[in-house]
């Protein structure tokens, strides 16, 4: 978001027309398009694990005249797929307009599938429904209550722009650590964000912040 301030505005307008001074729920959701294409480019732009998952191969097998045998270990090349030009024009661009709200990006039939951040075939990400309800909050959330801009270099005051490219290194991508200016849109969305945060302190954290009790609505709240 800090790279592409105009993905910003765009999503910080479509929430205000949707949601205006009410926190984003899961309820609005359907009505939020464009956050909806912000998570599925945020998946295939950067997705976690670029070589996916590996897999042990129970028998000896052949692809494409490529002779693999049992018990070799293979990877999805993630980052390949998703930055193939020819899929993704421009595949460096975050761009959620290249996107159709529709329900491909759970497709476990590899050709209509919009990115590969989940794996594929028979061990296909059985936890995908939550991650995406956890980051379309998690982005919902944090654009309706807080401007994200570029920090400014002290000595010369130009915006310092993050190397999209550098990461740390391991098996998971993470960004390497950037300033940002983030800040509160105004004093009645800080209120909001300040009377959520004391209510579930008060109803679901301990004084150690631990859990006393799951929000209501969650999948095993009950067990």
């Amino acid at each position: 978001m800090v790279i592409f301030p105009h993905v910003v505005k765009t999503a910080q307008k479509e929430l205000d027309a949707v949601c205006g001074d009410d926190l984003p729920t899961l309820e609005h959701a359907a009505a939020l398009p464009y956050i909806q294409n912000c998570i599925k480019e945020a998946l295939r732009w950067m997705p976690t694990a670029m070589l996916g998952v590996p897999h042990s191969v129970t028998r000896d097998d052949e692809y494409m005249g490529y002779q693999i045998p049992k018990d070799a270990s293979v990877f999805i090349n993630v980052w390949a797929i998703h930055t193939d030009p020819e899929r993704h024009p421009n595949p460096r661009e975050f761009d959620p307009t290249r996107w159709v709200v529709d329900a491909d990006n759970g497709n476990a039939q590899h050709a209509p599938r919009d990115h590969f951040t989940f794996g594929a075939g028979r061990r296909f990400c059985q936890g995908t429904h939550i991650a995406e309800r956890s980051l379309y909050l998690a982005i919902a959330r944090l654009l309706w209550a807080f401007d994200i801009a570029r920090a400014r270099d002290p000595e010369t005051g130009h915006e310092i722009v993050p190397d999209m490219d550098d990461l740390t290194l391991g098996m998971f991508a993470m960004p390497s650590p950037f300033p940002a200016k983030i800040r509160p849109r105004d004093e009645a969305k800080a209120r909001v964000v300040q009377q959520e945060w004391k209510q579930a302190c008060d109803e679901s954290l301990d004084k150690d912040m631990q859990w006393i009790k799951l929000p209501e609505g969650l999948v095993y709240a009950d067990v």
